[in-house]
C-alpha cells in the first residue's frame, strides 16, 4: 500500500473512531467561525450551512446517538452553541432580507421592504438572541416575552412607515426563530 493509501486509511480510521460528541463540537466550532466570517465579510450566504448544525444535533438526539457526555464536553458544547446562536442570527436575517428584496433590486426598484436601517439593529439582535437562549437555559421562557416587549417599545417611535414595521417584524422573528432553534438543540442534547 502506498503512502497515499495509508494516509486515507488512517484518516478513515480516525473518522470512524470519533464519537458523535467530537463531531458535534467540531461542527459547532466551524459553524460559529463561518457565521462570524459571513458577518464580517457581509457575505450572508456563507452562513446558510450553519442551519444544519442545530438540526443535526436534534436529529442525533432523536435517534439516540448522543449519549451523556463529560462535564467539560457539555460546557464546551453549551458555550459553542450560545456563540452560534448569537453570531449566526445576523447573517441569516440579512440573507432573508436579500431574498425578500431580490426581485425589486433585479428590476432596479427600491424595495418597500428596504427602508433606512434602524440604528443599533445588529447589536440589539445579538442581545435578543443571547437573552433568548439564556432565558431558555435557566428555565424562564416567559422572559422571551419581556425581551420582545422591550425591543418593541424601544423601537416604537422609529416604526413610522409600513416598510420599517415589516422589516422590524421579519428581522425579529427570523432572529428569534434562529435562537430558539439553537436553544432547543442545546436543551435537547442534554
Amino acid at each position: 500500500m502506498g503512502s497515499r493509501g495509508r494516509r486515507e486509511t488512517v484518516a478513515l480510521a480516525t473518522l470512524m473512531s470519533m464519537d458523535w460528541w467530537t463531531v458535534v463540537l467540531i461542527a459547532v466550532g466551524v459553524a460559529t467561525a463561518l457565521a462570524i466570517l459571513a458577518a464580517s465579510l457581509q457575505r450572508e450566504a456563507l452562513a446558510l450551512p450553519i442551519i444544519a448544525v442545530p438540526l443535526g444535533i436534534l436529529a442525533l438526539r432523536a435517534f439516540g446517538e448522543l449519549q451523556p457526555a463529560a462535564p467539560w464536553v457539555v460546557a464546551l458544547f453549551t458555550i459553542g452553541l450560545i456563540a452560534l446562536a448569537t453570531a449566526g442570527g445576523g447573517p441569516l436575517v440579512a440573507f432573508m432580507f436579500e431574498v425578500i428584496t431580490y426581485q425589486e433590486r433585479k428590476r432596479g426598484k427600491k424595495s418597500k421592504a428596504e427602508p433606512e436601517m434602524l440604528r443599533g439593529g445588529a447589536t440589539i439582535g445579538y442581545l435578543e438572541r443571547f437573552g433568548l437562549i439564556g432565558a431558555v437555559l435557566i428555565g424562564q421562557p416567559a422572559a422571551v416575552a419581556i425581551i420582545v416587549a422591550v425591543k418593541g417599545l424601544g423601537r416604537f417611535t422609529e416604526l413610522d412607515s409600513a416598510a420599517a414595521r415589516e422589516r422590524f417584524i421579519v428581522g425579529t422573528l427570523g432572529s428569534l426563530i434562529w435562537a430558539a432553534t439553537c436553544a432547543t438543540a442545546l436543551r435537547g442534547a442534554w
